[in-house]
């Protein structure tokens, strides 16, 4: 889709809006976004490049410059990278596909790192460094914003969600549990590969059942993703049962770890507050997983109940035909 564009006494030009991308459909064009979007787009990515840079920094001092590569500040970090690069793809992929709860979960990430660079850097006394007073700096100036800017652009969207389900509210509400249900397998693998990393107490210095759960673990996750990612766009029914009876073995595995975890830490073994606090980081962040697994099994029935009403055949077919007869420019 297009729209005429005037600036000052010249003629008018066309902008385009929308385009459909390969495998995804329709999406909005970075021509086509509103200045608050904009804004919002620059806040985070300062966020999250500042993020990004600092932390890197961090795991090259690390390995590098202090020959500690079994610190459990590896583990922290990496995992900080991780996070910040998942929360760059709920930016993009959230803006131009007007996909509001992955600006959400955006949020939820974004307050994650901000607790975390708080707690640590309060809680770990003899580990503070001018990199880590940095970061927790940053976090601190621009986490607010960036949470208000995420949530004030998710509220406008509507948009494209017209455009490609037309006016039914039937529709439009079966478009949004399928959004939903996206958000929260995204989230999930977030969640998911977070405990994996998590579960390398020792950093870098990793053990043969540590080994076994990343060669496990990890691609599980992946496949766990694309299984339920097809099986909604598809709306496979065998598919669904399959992905949902895989889901049990999540919490599962996660209760296991926090069981030992918990054992290991009411243990009177010394241990430096490192071990402790990435100890009971693998515990909340468990907690976390099993909460948003609950979440999503929850939200993949409602998705499976709304098979075969008309939403693959408007919303997920190849490609749509561009001239739907819609009106266009209407935003909620």
């Amino acid at each position: 889709m297009s729209t005429e564009v005037s600036y000052g006494g010249l003629p008018e030009v066309q902008v385009e809006t929308t385009t459909t991308a390969p495998l995804i459909g329709k999406t909005r064009t970075f021509a086509g976004l509103m200045l608050r979007e904009w804004i919002f787009l620059a806040v985070s990515s300062v966020n999250i490049l500042a993020t990004c840079g600092l932390t890197i920094y961090r795991m090259v001092k690390v390995v590098e410059i202090d020959k500690n590569a079994d610190s459990p500040d590896f583990t922290f970090a990496l995992l900080l990278l991780i996070n910040a690069v998942l929360c760059g793809f709920y930016v993009i992929h959230g803006v131009l596909r007007e996909r509001e709860f992955e600006l959400y979960a955006l949020i939820a990430g974004i307050t994650v790192v901000l607790v975390y660079c708080v707690v640590e850097y309060i809680a770990h006394v003899e580990g503070r460094t001018d990199v880590k007073l940095a970061r927790m700096i940053a976090a601190c100036v621009l986490a607010p914003p960036n949470i208000y800017l995420a949530w004030t652009v998710a509220r406008e969207f509507g948009w494209l969600e017209f455009k490609i389900v037309g006016a039914s509210e039937a529709l439009q509400y079966m478009y949004r549990q399928s959004a939903a249900f996206s958000t929260l397998l995204k989230f999930d693998f977030q969640v998911s590969v977070s405990f994996v990393i998590l579960v390398l107490k020792e950093g870098t210095d990793v053990s043969t059942s540590d080994t076994i759960t990343l060669s496990v673990g990890l691609p599980f996750c992946v496949v766990w993703l694309l299984l339920g990612y097809f099986a909604m766009r598809k709306e496979v029914r065998w598919l669904m049962w399959v992905f949902a009876f895989l889901a049990l073995a999540v919490p599962a595995y996660i209760i296991y770890k926090i069981v030992l975890t918990y054992q290991h830490l009411t243990k009177d073994d010394p241990k430096t507050n490192d071990a402790a606090l990435i100890e009971y980081a693998l515990i909340g962040a468990g907690a976390l997983g099993i909460l948003v697994t609950c979440m999503l099994l929850f939200e993949s029935m409602i998705v499976y109940r709304n098979f075969g009403k008309g939403l693959k055949e408007r919303a997920f077919q190849a490609i749509a035909a561009e001239n739907t007869g819609l009106l266009s420019g209407h935003r909620r």
